[in-house]
């Protein structure tokens, strides 16, 4: 297997092929399938995302050896993929702001930027699976079930998203000097935007206007090209 390299040959196909088909396969489902139809494709979407992120935690711990301590399901990602599983099947609003947002924001970023070692093993294709899925999951709710947000969205997914902070902080505390949910004990390995940023605690000073600006500019497109 070879050493995984950021924006390698490899990694943009990779990118490419889970782009491509987040955006293929819904544009197809809009215009052969009916909503009702969508709505029940929808249901095996939401389940698929909630057993993944049921089961990862498993498969990771017995078959890549990872700590249990870091890979209890509260990263950004993984609570946007279970919010957007729980849209589905509840329709509540909230859900789809907080999965497109964050879904949208860091799930975006670990596609771009992951924190792999190696391409084309198990780790590999199930890290871009998980995030094709909830990539997908938002832009097949988007174009199939014709569900909309507005600026209000972004107020109200910030205020969460400050809310969590100070409880994801405790938790890595508690949890120990391993635990980095949030990326906000230590800046991850792979190259990113927080590898720009100071060691933690002072990268939170930092993390808020970026989220905030990172949310406000996946609004700003949805916001162009729904006029």
């Amino acid at each position: 297997m070879d050493t995984f390299q950021l924006f390698s040959f490899m990694h943009l196909v990779t990118i490419a092929i889970v782009v491509s088909l987040s955006i293929f396969i819904p544009v197809i489902c809009k215009n052969i399938f009916s909503l009702r139809i969508n709505i029940h494709i929808s249901y095996i979407i939401g389940s698929i995302l909630i057993i993944h992120e049921l089961i990862k935690p498993f498969y990771r711990y017995q078959f890549y050896n990872d700590p249990l301590i870091d890979i209890i399901p509260l990263h950004m990602c993984h609570l946007a993929s279970v919010s957007m599983g729980l849209f589905f099947f509840t329709k509540k609003h909230i859900f789809f702001e907080i999965g497109y947002f964050w879904g949208l924001t860091g799930n975006v970023m670990a596609i771009l930027t992951p924190d792999l070692n190696v391409f084309f093993d198990w780790l590999y294709f199930t890290y871009y699976f998980g995030h094709f899925m909830l990539l997908f999951a938002i832009i097949f709710t988007l174009f199939c079930l014709n569900h909309n947000i507005n600026f209000k969205s972004v107020v109200r997914v910030v205020s969460i998203t400050l809310a969590f902070l100070p409880f994801i902080y405790l938790l890595n505390f508690i949890l120990g000097s391993e635990a980095n949910y949030w990326y906000l004990n230590t800046i991850p390995e792979a190259t990113s935007l927080l590898s720009y940023l100071p060691n933690p605690p002072l990268n939170i000073i930092f993390l808020i206007p970026i989220g905030l600006f990172c949310m406000l500019c996946v609004y700003a497109p949805y916001r162009y090209f729904k006029k």
